[in-house]
């Protein structure tokens, strides 16, 4: 890896501690369909993408008109919890000290764009990314897209550039891109699926400076 210039941090998971939320979210979805609960743990060591398949291993049905009513209830639910996490510790002094070394930062998620400038500027965090880019729907979809067109507008050297994420789809995306990747093990996998994936695994943002320093 070469010095980086460019990092792109994805959102849920990363920076801000929102597994539980889903987890909650999940199981309000869950018992209404007289489905079993699910855990931390289990979300962690279940959750992936496409979402249809995560739903699938929990036992609720995926036919397209159930499916959409799901995603309608989800977003519901999202709605009246999406203020309750806090950013991981640490997290506006590390982008500071990201910021002083000149490397400039992004934000790429899966998130609706309308909703994700609303946690931005919820969490006061405007100030530190040059470009903030969410999908225009509700079901996790076009974040590979959303990537390439982050990329051509930054226009920094794909070797200057990092992907920080916490699930082996950030890891795909950064393939996808043919940018490098680190995964941060206490989001929305579990720390070790994600070291079945990569070496590039760390447990805290406060890290990525040191792991930056010695690449």
């Amino acid at each position: 890896m070469n010095k980086k210039k460019h990092i792109i941090f994805d959102w849920n998971g990363t920076l801000v501690d929102d597994a539980w939320i889903f987890v909650d979210i999940l199981n309000v979805l869950l018992k209404s369909r007289n489905l079993k609960n699910i855990t931390i743990e289990q979300y962690q060591n279940q959750f992936c993408f496409p979402i249809k398949s995560f739903y699938k291993q929990l036992g609720v049905d995926i036919s397209n008109k159930s499916f959409a009513e799901l995603e309608v209830q989800f977003v519901q639910e999202y709605k009246l919890r999406m203020y309750l996490p806090k950013l991981f510790p640490g997290v506006k002094i590390v982008l500071e000290q990201l910021l002083k070394k000149n490397i400039q930062l992004s934000i790429l998620s899966a998130s609706n764009q309308i909703i994700l400038n609303k946690l931005i500027k919820h969490y006061q965090l405007n100030n530190y990314f040059n470009d903030v880019c969410g999908v225009d729907n509700y079901g996790a979809n076009g974040k590979i897209k959303m990537g390439y067109k982050l990329l051509e507008k930054v226009g920094v050297n794909k070797n200057q550039t990092i992907l920080i994420g916490d699930t082996d789809y950030d890891y795909g995306v950064a393939m996808e891109l043919g940018i490098d990747c680190i995964l941060m093990g206490r989001g929305h996998q579990s720390l070790n699926r994600l070291n079945h994936i990569t070496d590039n695994v760390l447990c805290d943002l406060k890290e990525v400076n040191t792991f930056l320093t010695n690449i």
